[in-house]
């Protein structure tokens, strides 16, 4: 399952709806996945692999997380 390992973001459930003009034509679910990236971050000095959401990426490079 796609799950960032620092904030815990998963998949989330919508709805696609199709319109024809101003009617409602039709919904279906769909799933959203978040956007993951694996990268190498540096946690208590030990490099470690983890899949993390682009928003943690974001968030790591502000902070002492550090990139490696």
């Amino acid at each position: 399952m796609a799950k960032c390992e620092l904030c815990g973001k998963t998949t989330t459930f919508g709805k696609s709806v199709s319109h024809r003009s101003i009617y409602v034509t039709g919904r279906c679910g769909k799933k959203v996945y978040p956007n993951l990236k694996k990268t190498t971050v540096a946690v208590n000095g030990v490099r470690k692999k983890l899949t993390v959401c682009t928003r943690c990426l974001r968030t790591s490079r502000k902070t002492n997380l550090q990139r490696q």
